[in-house]
């Protein structure tokens, strides 16, 4: 299986145990024995998942980890990473705020290769008037027009 191949070119002492481990975190069991290719986009992202925690990290950097998911599929993908973070540093990389708002416990935006905020999501909301997407529109077209 994938995630066997997986283990082993990361040369693991125990792998049969990390791919156990991997498919009981990621909720694969249901489709341990089909192929990638069969998957919903859901289950291949819990895949891809499981890959990247195989040997363990104690960081994890996920690239918009839910694009493309219906809500359903979005809801256990979250939930995952927020299970996860409880033993790990997450970072999530996303322009979809709304992401943001269900898993983060820090956010960071960066504009124009600046950062401008490093706060929490509940923080920004006190400083700042309306939701994540208008507070992001607005303290990035205030970056951009003081670079500019």
């Amino acid at each position: 299986s994938f995630l066997k191949f997986a283990a082993a070119i990361r040369l693991l002492e125990k792998p049969k145990e990390a791919v156990e481990r991997v498919i009981e975190a990621c909720a694969l069991q249901k489709v341990v024995f089909q192929s990638i290719g069969t998957l919903s986009k859901g289950y291949r992202r819990r895949v891809g998942l499981a890959q990247a925690l195989v040997h363990d990290p104690d960081v994890l950097i996920l690239d918009e980890p839910t694009d493309g998911l219906d809500p359903n599929q979005k809801y256990q993908v979250r939930e995952l990473i927020k299970k996860l973070a409880s033993s790990k540093c997450i970072i999530v990389s996303t322009h979809i705020l709304e992401e943001v708002d269900a898993i983060c416990n820090r956010m960071i935006i960066i504009a124009n290769g600046r950062k401008i905020v490093d706060t929490t999501p509940e923080e920004i909301r006190k400083r700042e008037q309306g939701t994540l997407d208008e507070i992001f529109r607005r303290l990035t077209l205030e970056q951009v027009k003081q670079t500019a």
